[in-house]
């Protein structure tokens, strides 16, 4: 995963492919997913996508979640350049639909860097 949260801390969206058969691997494993598998390398892609699906989150989870921070929208992107994958993010800014466009930002936590999604 390092690559990918390299990636984040560069503004960009970095994911596995394999190198055998092409297609891409999330969450990456030792294999790829869709043959025998190759060696992975890590692609950068355009850090847009589609919202596949949603759902807002208005309990806290964890218990230690700010109320500040509710409710919380959480999206099912398919990125462009990557069928077939899906990345679980969070919406910041519009009401979320699917089908809509939507583009990585990257935004400073106390956790280090955090990927969000926001509308293209």
């Amino acid at each position: 995963m390092a690559p990918f949260w390299e990636g984040v801390a560069d503004g960009e969206l970095r994911l596995p492919r394999c190198g055998r058969c092409g297609a891409f691997v999330w969450y990456p494993e030792e294999t790829g997913t869709h043959c025998d598998g190759a060696e992975l390398t890590w692609e950068t892609l355009p850090g847009t996508g589609t919202v596949f699906t949603h759902t807002t989150v208005r309990r806290a989870f964890p218990p230690s979640t700010e109320p500040g921070d509710l409710p919380v929208v959480v999206v099912l992107v398919e990125p462009d350049g990557a069928p077939g994958v899906r990345l679980v993010g969070n919406l910041d800014g519009g009401a979320p639909a699917i089908g809509q466009r939507v583009r990585l930002e990257v935004r400073d936590s106390p956790d280090g860097p955090r990927p969000v999604f926001v509308p293209a």
